[in-house]
Order: C-alpha cells, then structure tokens, then sequence
C-alpha cells in the first residue's frame, strides 16, 4: 500500500497541467493599468448660467432663475415663486443670462464673492460648443444650491471627439448652454462651452 501511496504522490508532483498556467502581472503592468484607467474618466469643473428656458414634454414652455437641479427635479424660481419640475417632464433646458465662474477647480460658486465672479453669458461664446450625449445623470455632481458642479467625462473612443477632448480640462470652466433629457430622466445630452477662468 506504501509503494502505491509513494507513486501517487510522485506522480501528482511531476505531472504537467493540461492548461497553460497564467502568467503572473508584475507590479509595473498594473501600475500602468491604474494609470489607464485614470485616464479613461475625467472629472472637469461646470457652470450654469442664472435664468433657465425649460421645455416640457407636453409643449409647454416655463422660465425662471436656475437654483437647483438632482437627480429627480430642476428647481427654478419667478418673482416670489419656487417650483420644482419633475425631469421626467423636461425636454430641454435652455441657460442664458449671467453666469458665476470660479477662481479654480476647487471653489464651487453660490454667489458673487472673491473666489466667483459674475459675467455675461454672451461674453463667453467665442469658442464652439462641445454635444457630449448620453452621459448619465449620475455623472454631473452638483452641491445644493452651487452655481458650479463637476462632471464626469466617460470613456469615449480615440475618434470620437478628439479634438473636443482636447481642451476639456481644469484650466478652464465649462459653461452649460443646454441639457436634453431622454425619456427615462437618466441620459443627459450636455452642450458646453469652454471659459477662460
């Protein structure tokens, strides 16, 4: 029984395996993979302008200053009123009017101040607008009752919009010209333009 135990295990320490065995990655592989994935998502910094034209699903059309926006409703107010409207009942909101920017990336803007200065939308339209589409909803951070947020940039592949991508960083804040909303209040088509700080 030994010497049929001894040539089991004999057996079982020099047998090759049917499957290659995976090749172990070295440190610096995955390095690079983390580095890879940095650079897949990006976060920049935006702006929404004070007065907002939403339109509604039903045909309608409402007007007011822009407060607040979440994931479930746009938040405007008009003379002493505030309302909330649903984004499953918006189409498109349209911002116009002033806008707050930002000295850097880290100040999120409620009102005018030293760190948030105040200037005319229309002072800003000399570049041309970026149409990023279905971007989720969940990736545009905004803090309650900021001016300012940051939004996620997802992947996109080496042809698409590369030249667009290009100037879509921190040095300069990202004016929001429009945000379209598809009909399940989830994917957003965002149009924005770059700013000087």
């Amino acid at each position: 029984m030994k010497p049929l135990l001894s040539m089991l295990l004999m057996s079982a320490v020099f047998t090759v395996p049917n499957t290659a065995l995976s090749i172990p990655l070295s440190p610096s592989l995955l390095l690079s993979q983390q580095n890879k994935e940095e650079q897949i998502t990006q976060k920049i910094q935006v702006a929404f302008p004070d007065f907002v034209v939403v339109s509604l699903k039903s045909g309608n059309r409402v007007t007011g200053n822009f407060l607040d926006l979440n994931n479930l409703s746009l938040i405007i107010s008009f003379k002493d009123y505030v309302a909330g409207i649903p984004l499953n009942d918006i189409q498109l909101i349209e911002f116009k009017d002033q806008v707050l920017i930002p000295a850097n990336e880290s100040v999120m803007c409620q009102q005018s101040n030293n760190q948030c200065r105040r200037v005319p939308l229309s002072q800003n339209q000399e570049q041309e607008a970026t149409i990023m589409e279905n971007i989720p909803f969940a990736s545009l951070s905004l803090f309650q009752g900021s001016k300012t947020a940051l939004l996620t940039i997802p992947e996109q592949s080496e042809e698409e919009e590369s030249e667009n991508i290009n100037y879509l960083s921190n040095e300069n804040i990202h004016i929001i010209n429009s945000l379209e909303i598809d009909e399940s209040g989830q994917l957003i088509t965002i149009s924005l333009t770059p700013n000087k700080r």
